[in-house]
C-alpha cells in the first residue's frame, strides 16, 4: 500500500477542498457564535481530514489535527469574545497544514517536527495540558533506554559540603545560561560540576549528569540554540540531581524521558563534539535526518510564501527577463531606436536587481546592479558590454529558475535517488523532459495494446509496443531509474515472445496483470516529475505483476 507523502497526489485536491470549508465553517461561526452547528460541522469535518492523513500515514499532520479537534471541542457554543483566540488558532492551524501538505508533495517525504510548534500552540489554549517536548518525533524509545551506564556502585559518596559546592557551580553556570550571558564562560562551570557527579553519584544519576554533559558540548560548539525549553531542561538536572541526592524518589518517573530529551539534543550535535561521538557510539542513538540549522531554514520556508506564489513570482520575473534578453538583442543588432531601448532596458535591469535583493538572491542582484551601472556608459557597437550583461542576466535566469525549489525540505529523504535538490537546473529541466517523454511513450504503448483488444487480436496494433517500450527503457535507464528500466525490458519481452511471436491471443488476465505493472511505472514516473524522490514501493508491486506472468525481473 502506497503511504506518506508520495501518495497525496491521490487525495490533494479533496482534501485541500475539505480544509476550505472548515475554515469557512469556522470563519462563520467566528461571526455567529449562536449557530453551534457551524461548529459541529467543522469538527465533523477535521475528523475526516484526520482519517484520511491517518490513512497515508502523515503522522505529523494527523497529530496537528488530533489537537485542533481537542481544541474545538473544548470550546463551548454562545462564548464571548474570549474564545477568539482558540478559533483563530484553529484557522492558522488550517493555513499552516495546506502549506506543510503542499511542502511534503513537493518533497515527496515528511518532516513532522515542522508542525510541534503549531502542535504546542494548540495545546496551549487547553488548560492542565502540557507541551509536547521538541524530541516528541525523535526515533528513541524512553522506555528501552539503558539507564545505568555510568558511574560506579563502588564510587565513595560526595560528602554534603562539596556536593553543595559543585551544586553552587552548576547554577551559578545555569544562572548564567538563562540570563543570556551566553554558554562560553557559563558551559565550563556546568561541565565541571557535571563531570565530578558522574564519577561519584550512584549509576542513574550519573548517567544522566554524563547525558547532560554531553548536551551541554553540542550547544556550545554545534552550536545550537538555546531556547527556552531547553534552559529548563538543564533546570530539570539540577532538581533531579538534588533530590536523588536527598535518597528521594520523586525524579525517578521522569529520569527516562529526562534522558531522551538530552540525548536528542547529542544527536543534533555535530560531529566534532567528542562526548556527543561517544553517546552515539555507546547507545547507537538514530540519526535525526537534518541539522538544527536545516530545521530552521525549512520552518521560515513553511511560514514564508508557498510553493505556488514562488512559482507565480519565477514566472513573472522569466517574462521580464525574456523582455530584457529582446532589447540586448535590439542593441546588438542595431535595430530600431537605440536610445529608447536603451532607457527601457535600464528601467528593466533595475526592476529586476530591486526584485532580486527582495527575493534574497543578494549576488545575483549585484551582478545585475553592475551591468547597469556599466550600461550607462554604453556606445554602439560595444558588443563586449552587451555580452557583461547578458552574462548577468543569465545568472539571474538561472536563480530565478531555482525559485521553484523553495519548497524543498532540510535535505534528501532517506532513500533519495540520484536527482538530488543539489543538481543543476539545467539538467533538472532535462531530466524533466525525459521524464515526460518515458511518460508519452508508456501512454502510447497502453494505447496500443488497449487498440489490440479491442480489434479482436489485430497483432498489427502491437509492432510498434517493444521498441517503444525499449525507447522508454533507454530513457530511464539515463535517469539512473534502472530498476523502473528492467521492468519496462521485461514488459517488452512479454509483448514480443508471448503475443508476436507466438501470435496466440493472451487470457485476459494476463493483459490485466500486464497493465499494472505499466500502471505502476507511470506512477513512479509522476512521483519523480513532481519532486527529486520518486516512490520505489510501487516498483515492487509491477515486479511481482511480471513475475506473475512469467518474467522474473533481475535483482527484484
Amino acid at each position: 500500500m502506497l503511504t506518506g507523502a508520495t501518495s497525496l497526489d491521490l487525495v490533494r485536491e479533496e482534501l485541500f477542498a475539505s480544509m476550505g470549508e472548515v475554515e469557512d465553517l469556522l470563519q462563520q461561526f467566528l461571526e455567529d457564535r449562536h449557530n453551534g452547528s457551524l461548529l459541529q460541522q467543522a469538527i465533523e469535518g477535521l475528523h475526516q481530514l484526520r482519517g484520511t492523513l491517518q490513512l497515508i500515514e502523515l503522522r505529523g499532520a494527523a497529530l496537528l489535527l488530533t489537537e485542533m479537534i481537542a481544541l474545538a471541542t473544548d470550546i463551548p457554543e454562545h462564548e464571548g469574545d474570549d474564545r477568539n483566540e482558540p478559533l483563530s488558532a484553529l484557522c492558522d492551524g488550517l493555513f499552516l497544514l495546506e502549506r506543510y501538505l503542499q511542502q511534503c508533495r513537493h518533497q515527496g517525504f515528511e518532516r513532522p517536527e515542522l508542525l510541534l510548534p503549531a502542535i504546542n500552540q494548540l495545546r496551549s489554549h487547553r488548560s492542565g495540558v502540557a507541551p509536547y517536548p521538541e524530541s516528541h518525533f525523535y526515533a528513541l524509545s524512553a522506555a528501552e533506554l539503558p539507564l545505568d551506564l555510568r558511574g560506579s556502585d563502588s564510587a565513595e559518596p560526595l560528602d554534603k559540603r562539596t556536593f553543595n559546592r559543585l551544586r553552587q557551580m552548576y547554577q551559578l553556570g545555569l544562572l548564567g545560561i538563562i540570563r543570556g550571558e551566553g554558554v562560553a564562560g557559563s558551559a565550563p562551570l556546568m561541565l565541571r560540576a557535571l563531570q565530578r557527579w558522574e564519577n561519584r553519584l550512584d549509576r542513574e544519576a550519573a548517567t544522566l549528569c554524563w547525558a547532560a554533559a554531553a548536551a551541554l558540548e553540542a550547544i556550545e560548539q554545534t552550536p545550537l540554540q538555546l531556547t527556552a525549553s531547553r534552559k529548563k531542561l538543564f533546570a530539570r538536572i539540577d532538581r533531579v540531581i538534588r533530590e536523588r541526592s536527598a535518597g528521594s524518589s520523586a525524579g525517578l518517573e521522569s529520569h527516562p524521558h529526562l534522558l531522551r530529551e538530552l540525548l536528542y539534543l547529542v544527536a543534533m550535535g555535530d560531529a566534532s563534539c567528542e562526548r556527543c561521538n561517544e553517546a552515539r557510539q555507546a547507545l547507537n542513538l538514530p540519526d535525526t535526518g537534518y541539522t538544527e540549522v536545516e530545521l530552521e531554514s525549512a520552518f521560515l520556508r513553511l511560514r514564508g510564501p508557498g510553493v505556488d506564489v514562488m512559482r507565480s513570482v519565477a514566472d513573472a520575473l522569466r517574462e521580464e527577463i525574456t523582455a530584457i534578453k529582446d532589447l540586448l538583442d535590439l542593441l546588438a543588432r542595431n535595430a530600431g531606436d537605440a536610445e529608447q531601448s536603451l532607457d527601457t532596458l535600464a528601467a528593466a535591469l533595475q526592476r529586476l536587481w530591486k526584485t532580486l535583493a527582495m527575493l534574497d538572491l543578494k549576488e545575483v542582484a549585484s551582478g545585475i546592479e553592475d551591468a547597469a551601472l556599466q550600461l550607462r556608459s554604453w556606445q554602439a557597437n560595444d558588443m563586449p558590454l552587451l555580452e557583461k550583461v547578458a552574462d548577468a542576466v543569465l545568472q539571474a535566469e538561472t536563480a530565478v529558475n531555482r525559485l521553484d525549489e523553495k519548497g524543498s525540505d532540510v535535505g534528501p529523504a532517506p532513500g533519495a535517488g540520484p536527482a538530488s535538490s543539489g543538481e543543476p537546473v539545467e539538467l533538472r529541466e532535462a531530466r524533466i523532459v525525459l521524464i515526460e517523454e518515458s511518460q508519452a511513450g508508456l501512454s502510447l504503448a497502453k494505447r496500443a495494446i488497449t487498440a489490440y483488444m479491442e480489434s479482436g487480436n489485430d497483432l498489427m496494433h502491437l509492432m510498434n509496443v517493444p521498441s517503444t517500450l525499449e525507447s522508454v527503457r533507454g530513457g530511464l535507464i539515463f535517469l539512473g531509474m534502472s530498476r523502473a528500466g528492467n521492468i519496462i525490458h521485461q514488459s517488452a519481452c512479454f509483448v514480443q515472445k508471448n503475443m508476436l511471436e507466438q501470435q496466440a491471443p493472451p487470457q485476459a488476465q494476463q493483459l490485466e496483470v500486464l497493465a499494472d505493472a505499466l500502471t505502476g511505472i507511470e506512477f513512479y514516473l509522476e512521483s519523480a516529475e513532481r519532486s527529486v524522490v520518486a516512490n520505489t514501493e510501487v516498483l515492487a508491486m509491477a515486479e511481482e505483476s511480471l513475475a506473475e506472468l512469467g518474467y522474473q525481473v533481475a535483482g527484484a
